[in-house]
């Protein structure tokens, strides 16, 4: 989820030789401005019309963006191995230390039996809807990870466009087509694993649209066309002329048809923006927030319920510090980092 590459991806297999990297400013301030929305949605108390349409794109717009450097696996197991160190490994080993992290906080903060904490481990190695609390957010992860194996296996294997296409789109229509897996299993998937068949649809929807997408955003006429449409049904959302939810850990999804295409439309409007305000004087600061959207998305509901024992309830508040706490966070890590390595090398 953190590489970001200006590449020709769909032409470029696992294992051959790569152009040079290089970072997209308006990707990371894209990833900026879906990270603020999800700690916001998440520190939000009510459940109106606004906490309602942030839902519709917060969590789409991470699965689109993962596809737009997304490419089909050279067929050899060299390749899949490559993949699955390079991409999937460090993502899910991250996600491990920062629950094991986050899992050890709450040993102490909440006094925890240790029972209960290896219990709570327990159901971090499962993923997906049994994680709450402190680690309620991590169910994005595994099903990222899920999804992004699935697309690329279905690049690989499945040349023809319109069958991935049909794929895709057979495999959201079956992922929306009943409540919850709880439901109709009687228990919920390791890894939220039938979630990651909407993701699936945002992911490869992203790897298709990404070598056209500079092209239409940057189009006023798109762009307000986009701006519009997104408005139109945020209003009616609001005006209660429409009353749609999409809640994607809890596989509430009130209409499929719109699942599929109204988050994509809102994720077109948050690139658009994203691609104006790289042209700012803002842009660093906002990619640079842009690349820490990982630590946020692991940390902040942590932080929400131990600022609340403090009795701090204020959304608002609440918001500015699960962001602002992990920056800090990071920034102290960099400046010890750079502290004792200088240390470490300057001359006795």
């Amino acid at each position: 989820m953190e590489v970001n590459e200006q590449i020709t991806h769909q032409q470029t297999p696992v294992g051959s030789v790569r152009p040079s990297k290089k970072r997209i400013a308006w990707v990371d301030i894209a990833k900026a401005i879906g990270i603020l929305a999800v700690v916001a949605g998440h520190a939000y108390p009510h459940k109106d019309a606004l906490y309602e349409v942030i839902y519709w794109w917060h969590m789409p717009l991470f699965y689109f963006i993962g596809g737009f450097f997304i490419k089909p696996l050279g067929h050899s197991w060299t390749a899949t191995r490559k993949f699955l160190k390079r991409k999937i490994w460090p993502l899910y080993r991250d996600y491990l230390i920062a629950g094991s992290a986050i899992i050890f906080i709450n040993y102490f903060t909440e006094h925890r039996s240790l029972d209960y904490s290896i219990n709570y481990f327990g159901r971090l190695l499962y993923g997906g809807t049994v994680l709450n609390g402190y680690t309620s957010a991590f169910w994005f992860v595994t099903v990222y990870i899920i999804a992004h194996m699935a697309v690329v296996a279905l690049i690989t294997y499945i040349q023809p466009q319109w069958l991935q296409w049909l794929t895709v789109i057979g495999l959201f229509a079956l992922g929306t087509g009943y409540d919850n897996a709880k439901q109709l299993f009687g228990f919920p998937l390791p890894g939220n694993a039938d979630v990651a068949l909407m993701a699936m649809f945002y992911m490869y929807a992203g790897y298709r649209l990404f070598p056209l997408l500079k092209r239409v955003i940057s189009s006023r006429i798109l762009f307000g066309a986009s701006v519009l449409g997104a408005f139109g049904f945020a209003w009616a959302q609001y005006a209660d002329k429409i009353d749609q939810v999409l809640y994607m850990k809890s596989h509430n999804v009130t209409n499929g048809i719109f699942a599929a295409t109204v988050p994509i439309l809102f994720v077109l409007v948050v690139i658009g923006i994203a691609n104006r305000l790289a042209k700012t004087n803002f842009a660093y600061q906002l990619q640079w927030l842009g690349k820490q959207s990982m630590i946020i998305m692991f940390s902040h509901k942590a932080i929400f319920y131990i600022l609340e024992k403090l009795s701090i309830t204020n959304w608002g508040i609440l918001a500015m510090f699960g962001v602002l706490i992990p920056i800090i966070g990071v920034l102290l890590y960099h400046s010890t980092r750079s502290m004792v390595k200088s240390i470490v090398e300057t001359p006795v």
